[in-house]
């Protein structure tokens, strides 16, 4: 879905004139694609992993870091996807299929792996210290879990506000 959203800005290829002509600011209009994309992913993901849970009958503590986490990655691919849509556009392809296989989609493909398996690794400590904690009995190290938690959100957020300055810089760039 993210890299069928990614394609957006090369599926207005010959009309974005027209978007860029009306008298929406740009910053907008990024805007408005974001949230018209993230939105319908957003709720699709976070109701796979809840009702994943519910199933699996996770405990609280999994069942919000799934959930935290999954809602944190579905804005950061969202952004990636924005970012790298306007940073490499395919205006010229006459098959919206050829735009995921393009040198950006595959950047981008890539840029979202590195994303996904970043928040896991950051994440994965702080969840096996607390699990751990839990079993035996022990106090979890909350410094962990800070740090830990904290850095797969600021790396989400990153992912998520770079990208799209990036593609505000570029469009707006394209305007003049």
């Amino acid at each position: 879905y993210t890299t069928l959203f990614r394609s957006g800005v090369s599926l207005e290829g010959r009309t974005l004139w027209l978007l860029r002509s009306s008298p929406m600011r740009v910053r907008d209009l990024l805007w408005a694609k974001f949230w018209v994309g993230t939105t319908p992913l957003l709720l699709l993901a976070v109701s796979i992993v809840g009702v994943t849970d519910y199933l699996l009958q996770v405990s609280d503590f999994m069942f919000f870091v799934s959930v935290i986490s999954i809602t944190m990655l579905t804005f950061a691919l969202s952004g990636l996807a924005i970012g790298f849509g306007t940073m490499f556009p395919q205006f010229e392809t006459e098959n919206a299929a050829q735009i995921p296989t393009s040198f950006g989609g595959l950047l981008y493909m890539m840029a979202s792996v590195v994303v996904i398996g970043g928040v896991i690794v950051l994440e994965a400590r702080p969840v096996y210290g607390y699990l751990s904690a839990k079993a035996f009995g022990t106090a979890a190290d909350p410094t962990e879990m800070v740090l830990g938690f904290g850095a797969a959100a600021l790396l989400c957020v990153v992912a998520t506000i770079v990208p799209i300055r990036m593609a505000l810089t570029r469009l707006e760039a394209v305007e003049r």
